[in-house]
């Protein structure tokens, strides 16, 4: 089962503008158009497409899965209320 593209114009516009090198790793799932100038980020995002979730949250009694470790690890902060972000209008951290 494949995930249903999710790619808009307007981010692969982004994507292309923040680069500094040309991309040469392209997304061979059909109507997705992502680039990529890693095959490493390649590997990653095709992972999204196939519901691959390698990386498994540690927390106890949560593992969940994700396609990339960062997300994973973005994930755990949530179990222990990391925030370390601090909003000056309101003083609030998120």
């Amino acid at each position: 089962v494949s995930k249903q593209n999710v790619t808009t114009i307007r981010t692969q516009k982004a994507s292309h503008n923040r680069r500094k090198q040309e991309a040469t790793f392209v997304c061979p799932v059909p109507g997705c158009g992502s680039t990529f100038t890693r095959s490493f980020n390649l590997k990653g995002h095709i992972r999204s497409h196939n519901e691959e979730r390698p990386f498994l949250c540690k927390w106890p009694g949560c593992g969940k899965g994700f396609a990339r470790q960062h997300d994973c690890k973005r994930h755990e902060q949530l179990h222990t209320n990391y925030r370390p972000f601090v909003c000056e209008g309101v003083l609030n951290r998120f």
